[in-house]
């Protein structure tokens, strides 16, 4: 089994059941979505990428994106490698997971995924879940605007428009998962963060900031618990099927 399809079945044991940040992770389009983005980052970058720039091509929190990666660490030949503090992924066959159709700098490569949409209106009816992506596509904004990859703390706020708590608690989450590095230098009593090479334009920042407020939630219906009972059941059957394989 290959590409998005292992990728499908190595995923789908937990995807449903977890929190808001698995939910992308249970979502098969977007798991397409995240690998072939990820594949083409890697072929333009010696062969790995990192979850933040991955993350720069989607309006979701980074979280949701390291999910797949997780299940994407199944698939023979990708392999998540630790380079002094800062996590990378190198994949070596790209071609496995090559997009027809538009790449992915091309806006249009999400606008033809529906059930990426439909999960991102599920995701963007939680206020709390909205104001965290923004944050975090601000801070990853900011940082792609930045001549260099090591940044100071009063360089992060002083163009954030958050308050300085806010901002640090985002990047001792990453720092936390590996997704950055925090250094300290104790003679300067200063912070300085590192941070994997990063490119956001701010069309695709604006674009990403636009489909938040558009995408609509899907309504709910009485029938729902049904639908979920019978997509535990097929998950269940794919799980089964995979393992035998």
């Amino acid at each position: 089994m290959a590409g998005a399809e292992a990728i499908v079945s190595a995923t789908y044991g937990d995807g449903l059941n977890m929190a808001d940040s698995q939910r992308l992770r249970s979502t098969p389009e977007g798991i397409r979505l995240v690998s072939e983005v990820a594949a083409e980052l890697a072929g333009r970058s010696g062969g790995r990428t990192s979850v933040l720039a991955v993350a720069t091509y989607f309006p979701v929190d980074v979280d949701s994106v390291a999910r797949v990666f997780e299940a994407i660490e199944a698939i023979d030949g990708v392999e998540r490698i630790e380079e002094g503090p800062l996590t990378f992924y190198e994949i070596e066959d790209q071609q496995r997971f090559e997009r027809p159709g538009p790449g992915v700098s091309q806006a249009s490569f999400i606008d033809e995924s529906a059930g990426f949409l439909r999960a991102l209106g599920t995701l963007k009816s939680d206020e709390e879940w909205v104001r965290k992506v923004r944050a975090q596509h601000q801070l990853l904004r900011i940082v792609a605007d930045a001549d260099e990859t090591t940044l100071e703390l009063s360089y992060l706020t002083s163009r954030a428009g958050m308050s300085r708590a806010r901002v640090q608690s985002l990047l001792n989450d990453f720092d936390a998962q590996g997704y950055l590095h925090i250094e300290v230098d104790e003679e300067m009593d200063q912070l300085r963060y590192i941070f994997p090479p990063i490119e956001y334009p701010r069309d695709r920042f604006e674009r990403h900031m636009r489909l938040i407020e558009e995408v609509e939630a899907p309504v709910r219906t009485r029938s729902s618990p049904w639908i979920v009972l019978a997509i535990i059941a097929l998950v269940i059957l794919a799980i089964v099927i995979w393992l035998r394989l």
